[in-house]
């Protein structure tokens, strides 16, 4: 009796791999995700070094689209030129054909079920049991046994359709067709690796043939780059340079690919590889590798050609600097003394966001004349309206180098010197929040009471801090006096927080898991609101005064 098709058991493999792919990423992105952005960061200073970093980055965080959005983070940051991104770009295509070949050598070689049930299970326990790191490394292996479960789920589900199906009826099928479903269900689920494992289970079972099964592969490498695109739409020109980039180079790879197929497994047959998924994951990895010979030598080329891509973009967000000349001192200082004001009413309106929900916005007028931010722009995004606030700084840093570049006289030296003071003590508070957002929302998520009533105490002080800003805004001018006892005030906050936690360590109602956490927020907010003090005191000090404020204890 024939064994009946069932359709549920290809569906589910196919979802029981797709998780297992999620899973996969996010444990090893918590495992080793920083060490390869440091990675990406540090070794892509040439364009050789970044397809290298690029490769391997992917190969071993398994997701092209992780990668490419990381860099498109990090072109947004300014932290790595268009070039190099170019070649961290060409290098994460190659490295997602690992996966094919460990599933050739593996996954089809091997019980899959008697691998993958201790995978899950000894994984599943270690992740449930263990904490920190070994926990993860548990949920790592977890995923990979559902990786292989699926896997399994989709061979013996598409071997069943192997012997019902008709494959002389898709032979009738065109190339295109194959290419465009490949496409298709790589945009679809944003996975090439996966799509690849559909189409290496289809020719297992004789579904498809290899020509076939080499038209999806290409066009699965083509559907991932809609992740890229997606993410960089409403993005800084840099990152849409990166997105046409990666855009440029698959189509143009796979093009040639899609055209040159019959060929290139021509050569791998040639050099002898015989067996139909190995013969199919060689294939991908070739092809890949043309892609790079060709683009690498072009990539400076290819770099100034997107320079002047998306020259239109007009964003701004300076207020006061673009109607103003530089070659005209005091006009210039006046122009960054409005807008310093109006950054350092970003950063309280950003560091008062730096909680959820918002801290709510004190009684009083706030300490510099308020510009009301622009949140039209972005909304509720934190983490875009920090950039722009870094936007703001360079713009302001850029225009006071032309404006230092004009003689001045003493005094306007002077007041340019304090408003950039104040503008880094600005951004430096606003960093210092930004930093430790998700140590605050994971004490808030905690089932452990006590980090619970900790997010309240943070709460408290940056709310009584606040409150004391708005009230120095409130009457005349603040004095060198105001600024030294709302210091020594929030080295008080700060240091009776400190003992709670000591207090708490030594009644043992928190663990050492918490204990470094709970350290560094409570710094952190410290350096912030200390920041932030000595950047509005800079606005309002003169020199002298604000040179004193800056040898008090601790002000810096």
């Amino acid at each position: 009796m024939t064994e009946q098709f069932d359709v549920w058991q290809l569906i589910g493999g196919i979802g029981l791999f797709l998780f297992a792919m999620a899973q996969l990423e996010a444990a090893l992105r918590d495992v080793a995700g920083r060490s390869f952005k440091r990675l990406l960061q540090s070794y892509t200073d040439r364009p050789t070094k970044s397809v290298i970093a690029g490769a391997v980055t992917t190969g071993v965080l398994q997701s092209s689209s992780l990668v490419g959005l990381m860099v498109l983070a990090f072109v947004g940051a300014g932290l790595m030129t268009l070039k190099n991104a170019l070649g961290v770009i060409f290098g994460a295509n190659f490295g997602t054909t690992l996966t094919g070949w460990l599933v050739a050598t593996l996954g089809f070689k091997l019980d899959l079920d008697s691998l993958a049930l201790p995978l899950i299970g000894i994984g599943s326990i270690v992740f449930v049991v263990a904490g920190n790191r070994i926990g993860k490394v548990g949920r790592l292996f977890a995923a990979l046994g559902l990786l292989l479960l699926g896997l399994s789920l989709m061979k013996d589900s598409v071997s069943v359709l192997g012997d019902s199906i008709d494959i002389a009826r898709l032979a009738s099928y065109s190339p295109w067709q194959f290419l465009l479903f490949g496409t298709v269900v790589a945009a679809v689920i944003q996975s090439s690796s996966a799509t690849m494992m559909i189409t290496m289970t289809a020719l297992h079972a004789g579904v498809i043939d290899l020509p076939a099964a080499a038209a999806i592969a290409i066009g699965a490498d083509l559907g991932t780059t809609t992740t890229v695109l997606a993410g960089a739409i409403q993005g800084a020109a840099a990152k849409k340079r990166v997105a046409l980039a990666h855009f440029i180079f698959n189509l143009t790879n796979d093009g040639l690919a899609f055209l040159l197929r019959l060929p290139l497994l021509a050569v791998i047959a040639w050099i002898g590889i015989v067996d139909p998924l190995f013969a199919l994951v060689a294939f991908h990895s070739l092809f890949n590798l043309l892609g790079i010979a060709l683009f690498l030598p072009l990539t400076g080329v290819l770099a100034r050609f997107l320079e002047r891509r998306f020259q239109t973009e007009t964003e701004r967000e300076s207020q006061f600097l673009a109607d103003t000349t530089a070659d005209i001192g005091d006009a210039g200082v006046a122009a960054i003394t409005k807008e310093t004001s109006h950054l350092l009413a970003r950063v309280i309106d950003l560091n008062m966001r730096a909680f959820v929900p918002a801290l709510p916005t004190p009684p009083g007028r706030p300490p510099v004349a308020y510009v009301k931010p622009d949140s039209a722009k972005w909304g509720d995004r934190y983490d875009e309206a920090y950039r722009r606030t870094k936007k703001l700084e360079g713009e302001m840093l850029a225009f006071a180098i032309r404006v230092q570049a004009q003689p001045l006289e003493p005094a306007e030296s002077e007041r340019l010197q304090q408003l950039l003071n104040a503008v880094r003590h600005g951004v430096h508070s606003a960093k210092s929040l930004r930093d430790i957002r998700h140590n605050l929302a994971d004490f808030e998520d905690s089932a452990i009471a006590e980090l619970n009533r900790y997010v309240d105490h943070f709460r408290a002080v940056m709310t009584g801090f606040y409150g004391e800003l708005f009230r120095l805004g409130s009457g005349i001018t603040p004095t060198f006096r105001d600024f030294a006892e709302l210091l020594q005030r929030v080295h008080g906050w700060h240091d009776h927080l400190h003992s709670e936690v000591f207090d708490d360590i030594n009644s043992s109602r928190i663990g050492p898991d918490e204990i470094s956490s709970l350290l560094n927020v409570n710094r952190e907010i410290l350096n912030s609101n200390v920041a932030l003090l000595m950047a509005i005191q800079e606005f309002h000090l003169k020199p002298a005064e604000s040179i004193a404020i800056g040898q008090l204890p601790g002000a810096s």
